[in-house]
């Protein structure tokens, strides 16, 4: 086990499926001791993904009842953070998750989404996307180079998207091409 490990993180919606979906969701509790998502997430990705017959929710269902701990967002946290409400290119797991971040003194939040990542920044939380924990995984020797190109090709496969300038960056940052 890696003694590294930042302690918290929250994760929003996306990271979650698409680890699911490639069998490989047990990745990002190899990079935070502690995972955390808000209502919300827990609502797009099991509730709704349940719903929809979806495999990749059940396989978070079950990260939950073991190592992702699900938290209510504070009445007070709820209102000192408003502000984020308004910001229509978020969606409600990505506020939420942002809030929790505030909430719990976190960090990090595990997010793909471009805005989610910027307004992140502006509250000092720093973003760590899909391939940036493949990335790290990498780097602390948790997965081989070999496993980090399957992986990212895994999720391309599933629908996951990125640019072929950040799939460029990210073979660079393993040491390819």
């Amino acid at each position: 086990m890696n003694t590294d490990r930042p302690a918290i993180a929250v994760s929003n919606s996306s990271p979650l499926i698409y680890f699911a979906k490639v069998g490989r969701l047990e990745i990002i509790r190899s990079v935070f001791e502690k995972v955390f998502i808000p209502e919300k997430v827990f609502e797009e990705v099991v509730i709704k993904g349940k719903e929809l017959n979806i495999s990749d929710a059940f396989i978070v269902e079950r990260a939950v009842e073991t190592w992702i701990i699900k938290e209510k967002i504070k009445p007070e946290i709820d209102v000192e953070y408003h502000f984020l409400d308004t910001n229509a290119r978020l969606g409600l797991g990505e506020k939420e998750a942002i809030k929790l971040c505030k909430q719990l003194n976190a960090k990090y939040l595990v997010a793909d989404d471009r805005e989610a990542r910027r307004v992140s920044k502006m509250l000092n939380i720093v973003p760590v996307g899909t391939c940036s924990i493949i990335v790290k995984c990498y780097r602390q020797k948790i997965i081989t180079r070999e496993e980090a190109v399957q992986i990212l090709d895994e999720l391309l496969k599933v629908g996951f998207r990125i640019s072929i300038e950040v799939y460029r960056k990210v073979l660079l940052e393993l040491g390819l091409r």
